[in-house]
């Protein structure tokens, strides 16, 4: 189990790092004073992570008291919309209910102002001579009595969300809910607008497919929203805003004792504006991202429905669409009641008299009850009918039966709906959610980079280290690659304010493995050590995301370069073949590969499926989703390259094709279970013939290479 457990904080690009140390002091200058690279290594904040309750893993959670034990969500049934996505935790890992990065992003904030939906505090800030007491005790700088703590803030902080001595801050649940809950977090779609048509999702063959995505979302507010779970998030809100009152009452003393002109600081103040403005993300991002697609999805089916003439409703044909109608309308009308965060009881938080989206409606039961839907359906598509039926009077029978008279009638219902949406989530301040947080951020970097010297700005940047690893393709065939790839690459951003300003800035940095002279066999494990080298040199360590490096080996020169590299997966009508596309190799820096070794020599009685879904350390990822959903769910500590495996693992070329569910998943294990027995045969054979060709046969599966 805990091998499985979710890495709260890995590690973060160090340009980011280095924005936080002041809102005035230039990037450089920080980058200089070596505050970005040393202060922060050594602060509590950068080290903090899930492993640290493993070991409580195994606790009865249900039999412990409150505040003992984890919290098990793995039990929970949710409704007959989402039954699939509950029964589907077959990976139960520890949640951080208020994500660890918060902490991270909370003082960004308070030194920078910029809140996570993209407005700008007017409370007053952090000074710049004060951000690193935030990882120093106070009793190392607070004038008495307020110098009595002997742990930094920050790690204090973290304790809160996740120490191992009061676990109300954690919770089990399928990382199936988990990775939606922590993307959602970070304000990214669960998927991509362009992604979800180059899946072809609103294709009606792929309706299972497509509706199990619209109510995955629906799962995560339905656990965000079990009563313990929504008590343990405001209990654990408030333990922080205590310790950060502690805090600002020890600023606010030393100011004075220094004769400051600054202004008190008001943390809690800051720190409920914060949370607020996050869980606006959140919500906004999940509800508006689920009305875009379903309206998506409807249309190819009103327009079948509005095909079939009157007489013909009875017909198995028609009534299957109206039962994907049907299903439609209920994803929304449940995002419309579901896609809630409740901030009642959290401290300094004032409940408006207002509905606020995703915030606060107190009344939300009782409109539950008297949503009045029907009753304004019926009147409405009665007047519909009227008016139809007196200009049929007219215009003769086409007035009615016409597949425009019968679509009218049919859009009543989502009319309807979108009436009473205001009634139950109050007036949407914008139709669209705030820009991404992390395209916010980057463009913020890109400011403060473009205010410096010319000169200061050579060794900074945002980008990624790819290594050629393929050398068996011609000159023409390589430069072929590169184009297809750089162009795969800039395919994404579609519907995303901002991503055309982002995109000019996102650069791969190219290395050659045989010019570097590594072993062909050992192009990966050597990449790993040259890659580590680059981060201790300044002139790369600040324009590279340090968590993970890209890789073109054979097999992603192939994808790009050979048109049917594929062919036998797009043959299978149950996979998807926006499933199958152009991809790199994704390498996790820190992966210790003897890790595998010892594993793959053990006596363990696995069984050979168990070995090939061990994290290898690398991941196969499409060409489109490395700049969309790689670099910003490590660079915003939404999870490490092991937790985006856990969702390429069952691919049959162990590919990250983005979130999963269950429906898409069936026919990878089918199809992988068909593999894996004619492997394992293959594979007794080889043991006996040649048991060297035998292990890198074992490890070629591992790491999805066949």
């Amino acid at each position: 189990m805990s091998a499985r457990l979710a890495r709260s904080l890995p590690q973060v690009n160090r340009h980011i790092f280095a924005r936080l140390s002041s809102r005035a002091r230039p990037l450089a200058n920080v980058r200089h004073a070596g505050l970005a690279r040393n202060a922060w290594n050594r602060a509590p904040l950068a080290r903090v992570t899930q492993p640290n309750v493993a070991r409580f893993a195994h606790t009865d959670a249900g039999a412990a008291r409150p505040g003992t034990a984890i919290l098990d969500a793995t039990g929970y049934k949710g409704s007959t919309v989402t039954e699939k996505h509950w029964t589907s935790q077959d990976l139960p890992i520890v949640d951080a209910l208020i994500e660890p990065r918060a902490i991270l992003h909370f003082i960004g904030f308070i030194t920078q102002g910029w809140l996570p939906n993209g407005k700008k505090t007017d409370l007053p800030l952090v000074d710049q001579d004060e951000f690193p007491l935030f990882m120093t005790p106070s009793s190392q700088w607070a004038p008495a009595p307020f110098n009595q703590s002997t742990t930094p803030i920050v790690e204090k902080a973290m304790a809160r969300i996740s120490g191992t001595e009061d676990l109300s801050g954690l919770c089990q649940v399928g990382q199936n809910i988990h990775f939606l809950k922590s993307r959602l977090w970070g304000g990214l779609d669960p998927v991509p607008e362009s992604q979800w048509r180059e899946k072809d999702l609103n294709n009606l063959e792929n309706f299972a497919i497509a509706h199990e995505y619209l109510t995955s979302v629906i799962a995560v507010f339905e656990y965000l929203n079990i009563p313990q779970i929504r008590t343990n998030m405001r209990d654990t809100f408030n333990k922080i805003s205590g310790d950060f009152e502690e805090m600002q009452n020890a600023l606010n003393a030393r100011r004075r004792a220094q004769g400051s002109t600054s202004p008190d600081i008001n943390l809690t103040a800051l720190w409920e504006q914060f949370i607020r403005a996050q869980y606006e993300v959140i919500t906004s991002t999940a509800h508006s991202w689920i009305l875009a697609r379903t309206a998506e999805v409807r249309e190819p089916i009103l327009s079948s429905l509005s095909a079939i003439p009157n007489e013909n409703h009875q017909l198995p044909e028609s009534k299957a669409l109206m039962q994907k109608w049907g299903d439609l309308m209920a994803v929304n009308s449940m995002a419309d009641f579901t896609i809630w965060i409740s901030m009642d009881g959290y401290n300094g938080y004032q409940a408006p008299s207002e509905i606020v989206a995703g915030l606060h409606n107190p009344d939300l039961a009782s409109q539950d009850k008297d949503y009045g839907f029907a009753e304004l359906l019926m009147s409405q598509l009665t007047k519909v009918i009227e008016t139809q039926n007196e200009a049929a009077k007219v215009e003769g029978p086409s007035a009615v039966q016409s597949e425009a008279a019968r679509r009218e009638r049919f859009s009543v219902s989502t009319v309807v709906q979108d009436q009473l949406r205001e009634k139950i989530r109050g007036q949407t301040p914008s139709p669209q959610p705030p820009v991404q947080p992390w395209i916010q951020q980057l463009l913020r970097g890109q400011e403060d980079i473009l205010a410096m010297a010319p000169k200061e700005r050579e060794d900074l940047g945002f980008g990624l280290a790819i290594y050629r690893a393929a050398h068996k393709f011609s000159d023409e065939e390589w430069e072929t690659f590169k184009q297809r790839l750089e162009s795969h690459l800039s395919a994404w951003g579609e519907g995303l304010q901002r991503a055309d300003e982002l995109k000019p800035l996102l650069k791969l940095h190219w290395f050659d493995c045989q010019e570097l002279g590594f072993e062909t066999t050992k192009s990966i494990p050597e990449a790993r050590r040259h890659f580590q080298g680059l981060q201790a040199l300044d002139e790369w360590s600040y324009k590279l995301a340090p968590s993970v490096f890209l890789v073109a080996d054979s097999m992603g020169v192939a994808s790009y370069i050979e048109d049917g590299i594929y062919a036998s997966y797009k043959k299978d009508k149950g996979l998807l073949d926006g499933d199958f596309q152009g991809h790199v190799l994704a390498i996790d820096p820190t992966f210790d590969e003897s890790t595998l070794a010892n594993e793959s020599g053990s006596e363990k009685a696995e069984d050979s499926q168990d070995k090939v879904l061990q994290y290898p350390g690398q991941m196969r990822i499409h060409g489109n989703l490395v700049w969309s959903e790689l670099y910003p769910m490590l660079m915003l500590q939404s999870v490490r390259l092991e937790n985006l495996w856990l969702q390429a693992r069952e691919h049959p070329v162990k590919m990250y094709t983005g979130m999963t569910v269950p429906s898409q998943l069936e026919p990878w294990r089918e199809w992988n279970s068909l593999k894996g027995v004619m492997m394992d045969g293959f594979m007794d054979f080889l043991k006996k013939k040649d048991p060297s060709l035998a292990g890198n046969l074992q490890d070629m599966r591992k790491k999805g290479s066949i």
